[in-house]
């Protein structure tokens, strides 16, 4: 037995191929070895199955070429292994045509890319090796894309459980306490201007009452509640000048400033437990019914259920401390504005709660 390996030196060649002959015929081992320096490719060269399954043991390859016939393991045996061990190189399998019927059935078996007759015509050789190649070429990048893929999702998942983990334990902080953190808010209201906080109760107590009409259940009944609460927590960042003028005088600039507050609110909350819901409303507590709101522009449906509450009572308690005009409206008044501005403003179905409401919640609104 013997192995030998051929290596073109000349420089600045397109990347060597590494490709091994397996043959019992030194004859037919030389001419392969020929043809493939020519193409500028490096051989090793094995004269039984046993010496190339020992080469593959050693050394990596891109492409195999055996003869179907050899002694003690034919060519498709060898493959069988290959395709077990090694299944990266291209195999290419040589056969006289008295052995094309064994050759068809061993592609399946050691999944062999082409069976070549002998005798081969050289171009025909080299130009389905250059289609193995890159053929090959595919799957390296494939397998590359794969393994850079694996690790990304791998690093991925080790943050996501990191960050999970430290949520978790914040969460756990969190819900101990909850209660605690709602009054901190309210009380910054408070603080920070000292109508905000009677105002917020009024929305919250009547936004609640509606909620529990529409059909909302306790835990959704209470968001509400605490939505209202605190729906304008986003107001503790603003100027006090901002705070003191009604919306009618705002100019652009503090307009703008004050349209943030929703956004800013729910940003406050979204990260607490539970908040999720209450958030998402507080956000939504300017949205208008035909989309012309702030600040997503939702429209209709789009916009939650306890936003589209939120934003009727909001209304109606600004109209009557003048927050939202220079004068202050009386009750019927504040309700006779709320009502020629359904389907544009607000929700139908949430204002024909509000307004049921209101029948048995006079005393509070």
């Amino acid at each position: 037995m013997n192995a030998s390996i051929i290596a073109p030196s000349a420089p600045n060649e397109p990347r060597q191929r590494r490709i091994l002959c397996v043959d019992d015929e030194p004859n037919i081992l030389s001419s392969l070895r020929r043809m493939f320096m020519a193409s500028g490719h490096q051989v090793t060269t094995a004269d039984s199955a046993a010496m190339g399954l020992e080469i593959l043991a050693l050394e990596s390859f891109d492409a195999i070429i055996c003869d179907m016939r050899m002694p003690n393991m034919d060519g498709a045996a060898f493959f069988e292994q290959v395709r077990r061990q090694w299944p990266l190189p291209v195999r290419l399998l040589l056969t006289g045509h008295a052995d094309t019927t064994s050759a068809i059935a061993a592609i399946n078996q050691g999944e062999i890319y082409r069976y070549i007759t002998k005798p081969w015509v050289d171009d025909e050789l080299i130009a389905i090796l250059n289609s193995a190649f890159e053929l090959l070429q595919l799957k390296q990048e494939r397998e590359e894309l794969l393994q850079l893929a694996l690790q990304q999702n791998n690093e991925l998942e080790e943050k996501v459980q990191i960050r999970t983990a430290d949520l978790n334990q914040a969460n756990e902080k969190l819900k101990v306490s909850y209660i605690s953190s709602i009054k901190a808010f309210s009380n910054l209201l408070d603080l920070r201007k000292s109508n905000l906080l009677a105002h917020s109760r009024k929305v919250a107590y009547l936004s609640m009452e509606i909620s529990k009409l529409a059909g909302f259940d306790d835990k959704r009944s209470q968001e509400v509640f605490i939505a209202g609460l605190l729906h304008d927590i986003g107001k503790i960042g603003m100027s006090d000048r901002v705070l003191s003028t009604s919306i009618a005088e705002l100019p652009l600039s503090d307009l703008e400033l004050y349209k943030n507050h929703p956004s800013m609110g729910a940003s406050c909350l979204v990260s607490l437990d539970d908040m999720t819901e209450v958030s998402a409303m507080i956000r939504a507590h300017h949205e208008r019914f035909d989309g012309k709101g702030f600040p997503d522009g939702l429209r209709g449906e789009e916009i939650p259920m306890g936003g589209r509450i939120l934003a009727i009572v909001e209304a109606y308690e600004e109209l009557k401390n003048a927050d939202i005009s220079k004068v202050h409206q009386s009750k019927e008044q504040a309700q006779k504005i709320i009502a020629g501005l359904v389907g544009k403003y607000f929700c139908p179905q949430a204002t024909d709660l509000f307004f049921k409401a209101l029948k048995t919640f006079s005393a509070k609104a």
